[in-house]
């Protein structure tokens, strides 16, 4: 047995040693190659082969598969829309959005003959039914309705609670003459003399303490003047009723601001027109009585605004508190024709 040779060999960058045994008839070998199967149609390239104890390095070699013409052109044609860098691939393209529209369009269509076809209904039908319900809503908005609660908490200056409406006119009578503000509120079988009022009883003691300034009896009390079941003659009137309470508690609270920047007189005037509006549409619908209440309480609530919204004297405004007490009082004598 002759010498044994050593071979090296690296395949895929890995070398790896062999030793080749030679009988003596057989002839030293010249070349060595190696096939290696993939799923792609490869093989492999020897660079280099001549000397023994050479490192043989393998260098893989891609061929085409044949394919039939057919499938070659169809290939061919796959890779040319690939590679073509200028073709409109959006998701939005024209083509996306009309078929996309057309899809809708036969669904409807056939949707439609599908509902005609097992409820017998068309596009008029269901016309005809929408507008029924609407018309339905309307008339509910239009049928009598009950208000279940309008709460009210106050916080009065009282100057006095009388048995008698006469003997509290003549009290209010004589406050007004000295240059104040009163008003008469019947509380349950009394009637009480009001002398300011705030939403708060930090408001109503800043005007309690004016008027003990100047002499004047006061006593602060808290006014519960809640309403429950009021009746209105149509649905939509209750967030008129509701909004005028709103407006007079915000007018209250501004009374006492003694300086009123314009978005803030912009804003509370642009609630008084919204809410005047609607009670010059509806105003003909209501009974008489409900009517006159409304048109009183506009009338008082339109003067404080005037007041509250022009140029007024650093101290109290006695003017615009006695508008706030009218508009109060106006306000209760609504609710009390709505019970």
């Amino acid at each position: 047995m002759k010498e044994q040779k050593p071979i090296t060999v690296l395949i895929n960058g890995k070398a790896t040693a062999f030793k080749e045994v030679q009988k003596e008839k057989e002839s030293p070998t010249k070349e060595i190659a190696a096939a290696v199967y993939t799923e792609e149609t490869t093989g492999w390239e020897i660079i280099d082969s001549e000397g023994s104890g050479k490192i043989l390095d393998f260098k893989k070699v891609v061929s085409t598969v044949p394919r039939p013409s057919a499938l070659r052109k169809k290939w061919s044609k796959r890779r040319m829309v690939l590679m073509d860098r200028n073709r409109n691939t959006s998701l939005f393209s024209k083509k996306f959005i009309t078929a996309v529209i057309a899809a809708i369009l036969t669904g409807c269509t056939f949707g439609g003959i599908i509902l005609m076809l097992f409820t017998g209904e068309t596009a008029s039908t269901q016309s005809e039914t929408a507008a029924a319900q609407q018309a339905s809503a309307s008339s509910k908005a239009q049928a009598p309705a009950t208000i279940p609660s309008i709460s009210m908490d106050f916080h009065a200056a009282q100057n006095g609670l009388f048995s008698t409406k006469k003997k509290a006119e003549e009290i209010s009578k004589d406050m007004k003459d000295q240059g104040y503000a009163a008003s008469v509120y019947k509380q349950g079988a009394n009637y009480s003399v009001l002398i300011g009022l705030g939403n708060k009883k930090e408001e109503a003691r800043a005007l309690a303490d004016v008027y003990k300034f100047k002499g004047v009896e006061v006593w602060p009390k808290q006014l519960d003047a809640s309403y429950t079941d009021l009746k209105i003659p149509h649905k939509m009137d209750e967030p008129f009723i509701v909004n005028g309470k709103i407006l007079l508690q915000n007018v209250i609270t501004l009374s006492q601001v003694p300086t009123l920047s314009k978005k803030a007189k912009d804003s509370i005037m642009k609630d008084y027109e919204g809410w005047k509006a609607y009670g010059d549409k509806q105003h003909e619908q209501w009974p008489a009585k409900q009517e006159k209440a409304v048109r009183n309480y506009e009338k008082d609530i339109s003067r404080a605004l005037t007041r509250l919204t022009a140029n007024r004297p650093g101290e109290v405004d006695w003017p615009l508190q006695q508008a706030v007490l009218d508009s109060f009082v106006s306000y209760t004598k609504l609710l009390e024709v709505l019970k």
